[in-house]
């Protein structure tokens, strides 16, 4: 009974380690810088440049 107790524990471990890993790698990548104007001015320039050939 003893044994099954350390290998639950061993598991759950593991498991909240594996949790504390993805989350920090999340977070992580979640912090680098996006430049979203420049893909929004290029995402303007490309529509008006669309609408003008669909006139």
């Amino acid at each position: 009974m003893k044994d099954l107790k350390k290998i639950i524990a061993l598991f759950i471990a593991i498991f909240i380690m594996g949790i504390v890993i993805i989350v920090i790698n999340i977070n992580t990548s979640l912090k680098t810088p996006v430049n979203t104007v420049d893909i929004n001015k290029n995402d303007t320039l490309y529509l008006i440049k669309k609408e003008s050939q669909l006139s």
